[in-house]
């Protein structure tokens, strides 16, 4: 399996860079599949793309899957790798349907306005302002329906995440095309994510952090508007692994 990650940083946090992250997730996806699967089997290369200098993919034969990672910008900014980004997902995606699409944050709301922006679906400040810190998820039973191994049945199943963000995808009613499904909420954030099966998956949420790099994240942009409880809320235990089990199920499936 050959994965590239769009790097929307291309700078280091307490010596790792995003990249490393999202390696490390797949990683421990992998662990929760041990007794079931010999990852040896399935051997995994990474190519890195710097998308702040505009390197992106020309061809997209070779790729398995494409990971979007998180940025300090917004999906609606003007700069020109944004837009070209944009360009680059629906190329991907429209026309290379082998090629599984997975973001968060930054890359999860880019991947919901360039797929899905014709149908009315954005992303754009959340009134209610940022969410920071490890909070509850509510998977949607309709998300979980496609992994019977991580849900309950027909019951919404609670998992927690860090969080920074400010901005929200907003999916007007009827706008998600067939087969399309929210992959979860909670009262700050109506669309933790989005789920097309076999197709694209994505996170609001970071399951790439952990309490260190979310705290030195928070530390990084020092946020006036921030409390002492988000910084704590940054310190609780959290359901990362969870999240990286969907994640390789999603890429293996």
């Amino acid at each position: 399996m050959h994965i590239a990650i769009f790097d929307c940083l291309a700078e280091s946090i307490q010596g790792r860079t995003l990249p490393d992250m999202f390696r490390s997730l797949i990683e421990r996806g992998f662990d929760d599949k041990k007794e079931r699967f010999d990852p040896s089997c399935m051997p995994i290369s990474y190519e890195i793309y710097n998308c702040i200098a505009e390197e992106f993919p020309t061809c997209f034969t070779e790729i398995d899957a494409i990971i979007v990672t998180g940025a300090p910008n917004s999906a609606y900014d003007a700069d020109a790798w944004i837009k070209k980004m944009h360009c680059v997902l629906r190329d991907g995606y429209n026309h290379h349907p082998k090629v599984k699409l997975f973001g968060v944050c930054f890359g999860h709301q880019t991947m919901a306005s360039a797929l899905l922006g014709d149908r009315g679906v954005l992303a754009e400040k959340n009134p209610k302002g940022w969410e920071i810190g490890v909070q509850r998820v509510d998977c949607a039973p309709e998300f979980l329906n496609h992994f019977p191994r991580f849900t309950n049945g027909d019951v919404t199943v609670q998992r927690s995440l860090q969080f920074i963000h400010q901005d929200h995808v907003v999916v007007p009613d009827g706008s998600l095309p067939p087969g399309w499904v929210i992959m979860g909420k909670n009262d700050m954030c109506e669309v933790q994510g989005l789920f097309q099966p076999n197709r694209v998956l994505t996170y609001q949420g970071h399951a790439e952090f952990d309490r260190h790099i979310a705290k030195a994240v928070l530390d990084m942009l020092d946020n006036p508007a921030w409390s002492g409880d988000d910084w704590q809320a940054a310190d609780r235990i959290d359901n990362a692994d969870y999240f990286a089990g969907l994640l390789v199920e999603f890429l293996l499936g």
